[in-house]
């Protein structure tokens, strides 16, 4: 079988490729080792999905150019439409001409006009959160960041909390979904996985239905929110649908993730978390946090930046021609697939000093130039880029002011999270001891160690 490739000469080969399988193998025992080691053979490489060429772009320039150069030149590819199960028709896995459509609809929605009218309920949901922890209690931080997640997009987009229950249904049925998707993508019998009945296609269509109520109860409770009203425009019942699924999913699953690494990374660092600790009180005191506290928490902004570029929740992202392309100095014909990956840009020493090490202060520039566009892209970019990027940094930055102002977060002992690159880029599961700091005093400034 003759497979696309470059038309004047081929970027370099990686090496260690398989007969028949390629380099699948070693792209799924350890995806983010195999990437960030790919820029050591050239900005542009090639590997095998199978016996299909792929192309991997580890440079900045290269990347901004697959996403927001001449349009129509690159779009999302099938592998999109694998998630069709779960997000239909939504924004977030259309494409084309519809994709501009409902773009057009859905982001006014989070644009930074609208964000001032969000971030009082952001702060009151992640204070409650924070009221509802005890000393001593220990908890599951992946299950309370994707509820609480969750809680943010409906309260904030579709105007109240999803009701009791239902954002642990979402959470609890989401991982079942997105294993059943990559089953059905990539796997070995994915042909067969919804022909023959078994306890797997039982658990995969049960989670699917659990979170599609969970939708349905969104559009159904209040229909005539400014939200649904707005996302109505030019869609019938099923678009509407899935385009809620988009928001309140695509909204709240990258978020968890990254306010999950965040508690992790500021434990790792107690010397950070001191600091921020010393910001928070500053800023706050003995008050609940505020939306207007955002402006002056500085550190606490830039420990999520740093906490996006070493785990970005989105970490490989794919795109494929529509037809002829040049790119990195070769010519590609229509039907070709490249990737690039935020964790791998976001790891390269030419754009970070000790790139894998957790440094806020880095975002500090004193006179140091930034890194070029396109090194820092934990939101995407261009026409399928997210939208909701400041509303992401607005929510993790108050949440992680509303915990700091009281407790501390702490890894039970023994216990060693590792990301796990599945949709998201999250930890792998670990329980947290939840500790209350001492009072900061009356002067507002923390007088202890506090790790």
């Amino acid at each position: 079988m003759t497979t696309p490739g470059p038309a004047d000469g081929r970027p370099a080969l990686v090496p260690g490729g398989l007969p028949l399988l390629g380099h699948a193998v070693r792209l799924a025992r350890a995806p983010l080792a195999f990437l960030d080691a790919q820029r050591a053979h050239g900005d542009v490489v090639e590997f095998r999905i199978g016996r299909r060429p792929a192309y991997l772009l580890n440079h900045p320039e290269l990347v901004l150019t697959l996403l927001t150069g001449p349009g129509g030149r690159f779009d999302r590819g099938g592998i999109f439409a694998k998630a069709r199960p779960l997000f239909g028709t939504g924004v977030a896995v259309a494409d084309g001409t519809h994709h501009r459509n409902r773009r057009r609809v859905v982001q006014p929605l989070l644009s930074t006009a609208r964000l001032p009218g969000y971030l009082d309920t952001m702060a009151g949901l992640a204070e409650a959160l924070s009221g509802s922890l005890q000393h001593g209690a220990r908890l599951d931080l992946n299950t309370v960041t994707a509820e609480l997640a969750l809680n943010v997009v409906a309260a904030t987009l579709f105007g109240r909390p999803l009701p009791e229950g239902f954002a642990h249904t979402v959470h609890r049925a989401l991982p079942t979904v997105v294993t059943g998707l990559g089953l059905r993508a990539y796997g070995p019998a994915a042909a067969l996985l919804d022909r023959w009945p078994g306890p797997e296609r039982r658990r995969y269509r049960s989670a699917l239905a659990d979170i599609h109520a969970v939708v349905d109860s969104l559009v159904d409770a209040e229909p005539d929110t400014p939200t649904l009203t707005r996302l109505s425009t030019g869609a019938d019942r099923a678009q509407l649908h899935d385009d809620v699924t988009s928001l309140l999913i695509g909204g709240s699953h990258t978020s968890a993730a990254a306010a999950a690494w965040t508690f992790i990374l500021l434990a790792r660092h107690p010397a950070v978390r001191r600091q921020v600790h010393d910001e928070v009180d500053r800023t706050v005191g003995h008050r609940p946090v505020r939306a207007t506290d955002l402006p002056a928490l500085d550190l606490t902004g830039r420990v999520v930046r740093e906490t996006l570029r070493l785990y970005p929740p989105i970490w490989l992202f794919p795109r494929h021609t529509t037809g002829e392309t040049e790119i990195g100095g070769h010519r590609f014909p229509q039907g070709v697939q490249f990737f690039y990956s935020p964790y791998a840009l976001h790891r390269d020493p030419r754009w970070y000093r000790a790139p894998d090490t957790f440094d806020p202060d880095r975002w500090i520039l004193d006179g140091r130039p930034a890194p070029p566009n396109g090194a820092y892209l934990p939101f995407a970019a261009g026409v399928h880029g997210c939208p909701g990027g400041d509303f992401a940094l607005a929510e993790l930055t108050l949440l992680t002011a509303a915990v700091a102002r009281r407790w501390h977060l702490d890894p039970v002992p023994g216990s060693r999270p590792r990301p796990v690159a599945a949709a998201t880029l999250g930890p792998s599961p670990v329980t947290m001891t939840v500790s209350r700091r001492p009072d900061p005093g009356p002067g507002g400034v923390f007088p202890g160690p506090g790790s």
